[in-house]
């Protein structure tokens, strides 16, 4: 994944967010680079000890990676998915449904990444084990949930449950159903 975003030749801004950091050879890496910060930038050897610091850091990152990686957070822009790893593609798509939640479509989707829209379909049911309209509705629910200052989701759903009596999902089909009705009602 870090590979596909160093060469993918565009001069766009990219990153990835790790979580979970808490184990003692990462934070001894991100000591010893801040340390070698603190050196002389002229030093060839201190050159190549921060070299070789962070390509150890990010073989240390790779490690369980699928555990450490905050979709959510990272930013993977792009629209070419074809050559790309699964983690990868799975970025790019959530980044693109991100900026879109409000109007995304299987159909436009499918189409900006250049796929018919039933194999797209397949293709996210396989990087997300889930269907393009639930990891749709899961991206407005962390976006939601952000919004009101939750870390993570099953924060927000506990506190909505408890104060609400119902599932998030459940109270959205209850309640979009009385609008839907209401609205035919008034006309």
């Amino acid at each position: 994944m870090v590979h596909d975003l160093m060469n993918a030749g565009e001069r766009t801004l990219r990153f990835i967010v790790y979580r979970q950091l808490r184990n003692q050879i990462t934070q001894r890496y991100f000591d010893l680079l801040t340390e070698l910060e603190r050196q002389d930038l002229q030093d060839v050897f201190i050159d190549y000890q921060r070299e070789m610091t962070v390509g150890l850091l990010m073989t240390e990152l790779l490690r369980h990676h699928e555990e450490r990686i905050s979709i959510t957070d990272s930013y993977f822009p792009g629209k070419n998915i074809r050559h790309v790893n699964a983690d990868t593609q799975s970025g790019m798509i959530f980044t693109y449904l991100v900026a879109h939640n409000a109007d995304a479509t299987l159909k436009e989707t499918a189409c900006y990444f250049g796929y018919d829209k039933n194999y797209f379909s397949r293709l996210c049911r396989r990087l997300f084990n889930k269907s393009f309209s639930e990891q749709l509705t899961f991206i407005r629910i962390e976006q939601i949930a952000a919004e009101l200052g939750y870390k993570n989701n099953s924060s927000f759903f506990t506190a909505f449950k408890r104060e609400v009596a119902i599932t998030p999902n459940d109270y959205r089909e209850q309640h979009g159903y009385r609008l839907a009705h209401q609205h035919i009602n008034d006309n």
